[in-house]
């Protein structure tokens, strides 16, 4: 039981982003730093009152502390973007949120489905050396997986239909993604929720590349990422066709255009452009100039609409449905109110 305690405990802190003595000061100094690394490390266990303290100060229920986990999952240093303004206890909280998360969703997968093996292209194909290594491994994967070269309506429903365990967190600007092979082999995708549509598209499209891609050391992973990411939304084939073999000028609206077409911002369109040889360097120089007075983090034009993971929650109200989830356990699965749970098959059954 300490075993179980203590590692949920110290998950419970680290999720929460508390120092040992911020927890500390959380329970109004009750409960000592000293005392707390103590409970983490399983050489001694709170009394009952102290225990709901520390549930209170970690907004976590009491029960928490004592559910063993069903599918532990290990995470790898995880492929992630990041500012250098992102603090080491930051990450630490966010990969901490990903496992328990992960770790939930392949406990609802386990029960209802089993685990199934990802579709991927051979490993000749994911090593690149090059960006004309990357356009291949693009257009490779959009071919097993059967996406032809027609716009990606949902890159979620695309990465979630292919067995991609994808989620959206809430974080600031430092972080926009993070992917990893959890177990080695569980593809995980995490992207930053509060972002526009494009862009959360572009991260999903970003950390699929990190994923599927085996960068040679002399190739520059970040660069090749962001070349998979377009290479994935629009094809060269597909931006050949609706731009031109060359272009002296692009225009605005047909950016914008072209936008809600493909889901892919204007800026992005502009570097795919670029890349393929469309338009000069020039010409891309002046339009991200054009870019910064205007503002380069605004989403221009109509907004793209956001995407939302749902195979999760799908797969817990199926288990409801056939009565092989309780309630209390799709509370527990989906890390909501029970009460969020009952309105939710309420509304079903009305």
């Amino acid at each position: 039981m300490n075993e179980i305690f203590a590692k949920r405990f110290r998950s419970a802190r680290l999720k929460s982003g508390l120092s040992l003595q911020a927890l500390a000061e959380r329970t109004d100094d009750t409960i000592t730093r000293q005392a707390i690394s103590k409970y983490e490390h399983g050489k001694a266990m709170p009394d009952s009152k102290k225990l709901i303290k520390l549930a209170k100060a970690l907004d976590v229920k009491l029960e928490y502390f004592f559910r063993p986990v069903k599918t532990e999952v290990e995470l790898p240093e995880p492929a992630y973007r990041k500012r250098s303004a992102m603090s080491k206890r930051r990450l630490a909280m966010i990969h901490e949120n990903v496992k328990d998360l992960i770790e939930r969703y392949l406990e609802a997968e386990n029960i209802m489905c089993g685990f199934k093996s990802v579709k991927l292209p051979d490993d000749s194909i994911r090593r690149v050396s090059s960006f004309e290594d990357v356009e291949h491994l693009a257009e490779n994967i959009r071919e097993i997986w059967n996406l032809g070269q027609d716009p990606i309506e949902s890159i979620v429903d695309v990465l979630e239909d292919n067995l991609f365990k994808v989620a959206l967190i809430d974080s600031d600007e430092n972080f926009d993604g993070l992917s990893c092979w959890g177990n080695g082999e569980i593809p995980i995708i995490i992207s930053r929720k509060n972002c526009s549509g494009d862009r959360q598209r572009s991260n999903l499209a970003h950390e699929l590349g990190h994923l599927l891609m085996d960068v040679s050391k002399s190739f520059d992973e970040e660069k090749a990422a962001y070349r998979f990411s377009a290479s994935f939304l629009v094809p060269k084939a597909v931006a050949i066709r609706e731009l031109g073999i060359k272009r002296k000028n692009l225009n605005w609206e047909e950016l914008l255009i072209l936008k809600q077409k493909y889901g892919m911002s204007v800026q992005q369109w502009v570097y795919r452009a670029k890349d393929l040889g469309i338009i000069s360097e020039s010409h891309s120089k002046s339009w991200f100039i054009r870019f910064s007075e205007l503002d380069r983090k605004k989403e221009f034009g109509t907004p793209i609409a956001r995407e939302i993971p749902m195979r999760m929650r799908k797969l817990v109200f199926q288990g409801i449905a056939e009565k092989i989830i309780s309630p209390s356990k799709a509370a527990e699965l989906l890390a909501c109110n029970l009460n969020e749970i009952r309105k939710s098959i309420l509304g079903f059954n009305s």
